[in-house]
């Protein structure tokens, strides 16, 4: 789990000087690896018991361990690595991640809910929402995807808190799927967010959350920015593998 997820993750036990360090953190990652912890405390402007709190509060054992998440995460690829090969890292780094995650409780939640509703704006949203649909029927669960502001208006009221949404965001901040989050929560229902891995809005506001990394480039053959999402379907099919082996396990 990287630094993000678990910003994400402890979100509401963080205190104004959590997110101070954590900005600080966020923007000065590479100097980060290297600094003391009293080094860290004096930049921050905090004790260095306060650093020590923040890094407990993320379920880290203490310091030591904080830096060497960010010395795993500052590993960069090779300046001459081609596209091709970004993009192939890019998917094995989503594999490895969601291989390696406890997915138990949303496992148990797909099971223990009465409905399960998939939302999601835009064109590569709706290829997402397809495919979790499919793939999940061949197991014997039924989600209802949602399509437009319309229905997505009625199922808030026809929902409740036996029910689960997944919402699929890219960015996490688009400003209609928070909202549309705000009035899940007001009616405690429980939602599972799948976005790419960074702090975002809406991973905070989420029950459960599945992160992708993907890859933009700036320049195609028509100078036309393009990112891949191919890794969203790479999760959603794993996601699935690993469901069918938590059911299996459970019937053994």
């Amino acid at each position: 789990m990287k630094l993000e997820e678990l910003i994400n993750k402890y979100y509401d036990q963080l205190n104004d000087n959590d997110f101070h360090i954590w900005n600080y953190i966020s923007n000065n990652k590479k100097e980060c690896e290297k600094l003391a912890i009293d080094q860290l405390a004096f930049k921050c402007n905090v004790s260095r018991t306060t650093i020590l709190r923040f890094a407990q509060k993320l379920s880290l054992k203490g310091y030591s361990e904080l830096k060497l998440y960010l010395k795993l995460e500052n590993k960069k690829p090779k300046e001459n690595m081609g596209q091709t090969e970004m993009v192939c890292a890019t998917y094995n780094k989503v594999i490895e991640s969601i291989k390696n995650k406890d997915c138990t409780e949303i496992f148990e939640k797909f099971d223990s809910a009465k409905n399960i509703y998939i939302y999601g704006v835009g064109m590569v949203q709706s290829s997402i929402k397809k495919e979790l649909k499919r793939i999940f029927m061949t197991a014997g669960k039924i989600l209802y995807d949602l399509n437009g502001y319309q229905e997505s208006d009625i199922s808030l009221n026809l929902a409740n808190s036996e029910d689960l949404f997944i919402i699929i965001s890219v960015s996490g901040e688009n400003k209609f799927l928070i909202d549309f989050a705000s009035q899940l929560q007001v009616r405690n229902i429980p939602i599972l967010s799948i976005t790419k891995l960074k702090e975002n809005t809406l991973s905070q506001m989420s029950d459960y959350n599945l992160y992708i990394s993907s890859v933009t480039f700036l320049e195609t053959i028509n100078e036309m920015s393009y990112e891949s999402v191919t890794s969203y379907f790479i999760l959603i099919e794993i996601l699935f593998l690993k469901y069918i082996e938590y059911k299996n396990g459970k019937e053994e």
